[in-house]
């Protein structure tokens, strides 16, 4: 049986995530992949900066709060998730306070549904009591991962879901 665990982001993560996250679109399914088509140095200053935004430290003017994390599977990563404190005025219109992807050469293998099981898990662990998600209409899998998840669908429109879930 597979060790499936979720990792925080760390500034001594290495090439294997860096190449993970190369193989995630810039823009999967409208996730933020931010890492995608950076060298591998500015990969590095972008940890660090990731990890002082977990800490509440360096934040932009309007953010929150983010921790990411990984998706390992018997220690090789597979997926990127994010969890913010709480919702902004710009998440509540797109992306909500939670978000996952899939490396494309990982996909079909239920990833997707079990790291989402674990990033609602963290966000109780957080004390985070409320958490939005935002997935397109089209993305037929992703909206099958958030009814299966336990999401309530609260508000559609011809381009967006608009799931919630209570912890």
């Amino acid at each position: 049986m597979s060790k499936i665990e979720l990792v925080q982001l760390s500034p001594d993560d290495g090439i294997d995530v860096y190449e993970m996250l190369q193989r995630i679109n810039r823009f999967e399914n409208d996730f933020n992949n931010e890492a995608k088509d950076m060298s591998y140095s500015e990969y590095r200053d972008w940890l660090i900066e990731r990890d002082a935004w977990s800490k509440g430290e360096c934040l932009p003017e309007g953010y929150v709060k983010q921790w990411i994390y990984w998706l390992k599977v018997d220690g090789i990563p597979v997926g990127i998730g994010k969890l913010r404190e709480k919702k902004t005025s710009q998440s509540e219109k797109w992306g909500g306070n939670i978000g996952f992807a899939i490396d494309s050469s990982q996909r079909g293998n239920g990833y997707g549904t079990k790291l989402f099981q674990l990033l609602l898990t963290k966000a109780k662990d957080l004390e985070i009591k409320e958490i939005l998600s935002t997935v397109r209409t089209d993305n037929i899998g992703s909206n099958r991962i958030h009814e299966k998840c336990g999401g309530v669908l609260v508000k559609k429109d011809t381009e967006t879901c608009y799931y919630s879930f209570a912890l």
